[in-house]
């Protein structure tokens, strides 16, 4: 009798002791990327070529951009420095943060359901409006982007990227042209450009480059409101949520003291395209 409430009473100290220690560990226990970033001082960060949030300049390889200027920002205002550690690509950012080769995306990040899934979002340093782009001669969609709901229309799209999901959403019965996720979003202009397709949805910031670049060949379609507004943000891992509050804080002390404004000055080639975090404040 005395040895079954022994082991009774061991069972509850184990159920007690068991429980504590989740409490702790949910309440703010270990966090190995936060541990490492602050006692090494360094942020290892992936990146992808995608102006104007992460400009490589192909001769001197010298890294800019909104994102990239506002992290910058944001890291000396933390005391840590910045490793540009992997360049990566859509389809392989969530896997380099995941397994522990990088400890966030310095390009701006648009979040969704599938992303939130595997990764975890700062607050927004900005929000990108998608617009719909077509042929300077093709005037079928203005006023009413239903008709590119019709199987006769081609949408070129990145595979498990957002003009892709737009596509499924809005437009299931169009056909969808699809590139690999390693292709340039600029690739999906020249595609409705060269005929392959008839429509795409691009944010206008990178749209602006590609129309500068080869002029009266495309056009936004007019007569309609932006296809869908995305906060632009900093990826990091789920599994690391000391290292999110801390950028959060970090990022959102930059947006009040308008210091984020002042970099997107830098490179807002054209008004309004890019819609600003601190509008959104009386």
């Amino acid at each position: 009798m005395k040895l079954r409430r022994l082991s009774h009473l061991v069972a509850i100290v184990s159920l007690v002791l068991l429980s504590a220690c989740q409490r702790a560990q949910n309440s703010g226990g270990s966090d190995v990327t936060y541990d490492r970033v602050i006692s090494s001082g360094e942020l290892r960060v992936g990146y992808i070529a995608y102006p104007p949030s992460f400009i490589i300049d192909p001769n001197s390889r010298r890294f800019s951009g909104i994102s990239h200027d506002v992290l910058e920002a944001a890291a000396s205002n933390l005391g840590l420095r910045v490793n540009y550690a992997e360049e990566v690509s859509w389809g392989t950012m969530i896997e380099a943060i995941n397994t522990g080769r990088i400890d966030m995306m310095a390009t701006g990040i648009w979040p969704n359901a599938n992303r939130g899934k595997h990764a975890s979002f700062s607050s927004p340093l900005f929000y990108s409006p998608v617009a719909a782009y077509v042929r300077a001669n093709d005037s079928r969609f203005d006023g009413n982007i239903a008709r590119a709901n019709d199987p006769a229309i081609r949408i070129s799209v990145v595979d498990g990227e957002m003009a892709e999901q737009i596509a499924t959403a809005d437009f299931p019965r169009a056909q969808r042209v699809s590139l690999p996720q390693q292709t340039q979003v600029s690739q999906l202009l020249l595609e409705v450009q060269s005929g392959h397709s008839d429509i795409t949805f691009i944010e206008p910031a990178v749209a602006r480059e590609y129309l500068r670049a080869n002029p009266g060949r495309m056009r936004p379609v007019s007569g309609i409101p932006p296809l869908r507004t995305f906060p632009t943000t900093f990826m990091t891992s789920n599994g690391s949520p000391k290292l999110l509050n801390m950028l959060n804080v970090a990022v959102d002390d930059l947006v009040r003291n308008g210091r984020v404004d002042q970099i997107i000055d830098r490179y807002e080639r054209d008004p309004n395209i890019i819609i600003r975090m601190r509008r959104t404040y009386p």
